[in-house]
């Protein structure tokens, strides 16, 4: 059973919460601090510095102009630490 709580925290852990959002690793900001009160902040870290670097790299492929197609990500990061 769910129940509302209002509190506050630190500005860090709701931009934490928002990019657990954005990378689809929780639904709602709600679902994001839940995930970080039961596997800890330092879990949730490490599991954001990687999708930020996977963000980055994709980012860096658009630039050179590569087109990313569905499933095509992982051949590519594949192609990038055999290279």
């Amino acid at each position: 059973m769910s129940v509302s709580v209002t509190i506050k925290v630190r500005r860090e852990i709701v931009e934490i919460a928002d990019k657990m959002v954005k990378y689809g690793l929780a639904r709602s900001r709600s679902h994001a601090f839940n995930i970080l009160i039961e596997r800890g902040l330092n879990s949730v870290l490490r599991e954001i510095e990687f999708w930020d670097s996977v963000y980055k790299k994709v980012e860096e492929y658009k630039r050179k102009n590569y087109v990313i197609s569905h499933g095509g990500l992982s051949k590519l990061l594949k192609e990038e630490r055999r290279g």
